[in-house]
């Protein structure tokens, strides 16, 4: 399946649908026939997969290096006509009804549309959307192991709580997103001692300001009613920290000329010496002292 976006140039993003999750990968001993029996039928089924008519459309404009994942849930409106046989259990269980959008990622800012249906159909299976999670991912150098992602998600519940944002008149609802990247030195052996990062993402206030107690940050997203979503817009808008912070308090102290990581204290306790006492460390092939410029 694949959607274009729309606005300021942007190019395709191209989306992959997941399939639904219909066989558990634990795998237990099976009679040929039953085996046989079940294969068959989810085939049968699996033609008769389908999106409700009914969308609403989650939108934005990525920075350079994000991608989004959307995974849609979808509960079962008939459970008993949403059977499906698990090879890990030995019966029959409710089925798992989840389909999945995934955006590319690009070296640049780039628009994004992605159409979510509110109910999925599979059979005489029914499903109507609960809840869309959100993957933020961020990509921060070329090597597979250079990428990290941070969470939000979309609730849908029957009708919008009174706490929760409404839709402009336009039909346009905003999601704000504040991601920072967090440094750290690799304990990976692979990669020892090279710098690796995570991603953080919260939704910061109007003015895009974090609360500064970690614990007290909501994660991005939003509550939404299913009565009033047909149609409308939540559209993402997500920005980065310009500023790097380490990932760990008190592990790396900040000069003028940037950051430079010290020694533990003794018995392995994250937290630096006192006094401090400095270390080198690696980005790419280069031997470095302070980050992020590597030489002081």
């Amino acid at each position: 399946m694949t959607d274009t976006t729309s606005g300021k140039g942007a190019e395709p993003l191209v989306l992959r649908k997941g399939k639904l999750l219909i066989l558990s990968v634990s795998m237990t001993f099976l009679g040929g026939c039953t085996l046989t029996s079940s294969l068959a039928k989810e085939a049968v089924l699996s033609l008769t997969e389908r999106e409700g008519r009914e969308r609403f459309t989650l939108a934005g404009e990525l920075p350079a290096h994000f991608s989004i994942q959307a995974t849609a849930y979808f509960s079962p409106d008939n459970p008993e006509r949403c059977q499906v046989y698990s090879i890990g259990q030995g019966e029959e269980v409710t089925r798992e009804l989840i389909t999945q959008y995934t955006t590319t990622y690009h070296d640049h800012p780039a628009d994004f549309s992605l159409a979510i249906p509110l109910t999925y159909h599979i059979g005489l299976c029914n499903g109507t959307l609960q809840q869309v999670a959100l993957l933020i991912r961020g990509r921060y150098g070329e090597q597979s192991w250079q990428h990290h992602a941070g969470h939000g998600g979309l609730a849908i519940v029957d009708s919008r709580p009174e706490q929760a944002p409404s839709f402009d008149s336009d039909g346009t609802l905003t999601v704000r997103g504040y991601c920072t990247w967090l440094f750290q030195l690799s304990k990976a052996r692979a990669w020892s001692g090279q710098i690796s990062k995570l991603l953080s993402c919260s939704e910061p206030d109007e003015h895009w300001q974090l609360d500064p107690d970690f614990a007290k940050r909501r994660s991005v997203g939003a509550v939404l009613g299913r009565d009033e979503l047909a149609g409308k817009t939540v559209r993402l808008d997500l920005r980065v920290n310009p500023e790097e912070t380490p990932a760990y308090r008190n592990t790396w102290i900040k000069f003028p000329e940037g950051w430079k990581p010290c020694l533990p204290r003794e018995g392995g306790w994250i937290s630096c010496q006192s006094p401090p006492v400095f270390k080198t460390f690696k980005m790419g092939d280069q031997e470095c002292t302070v980050y992020p410029k590597c030489k002081e």
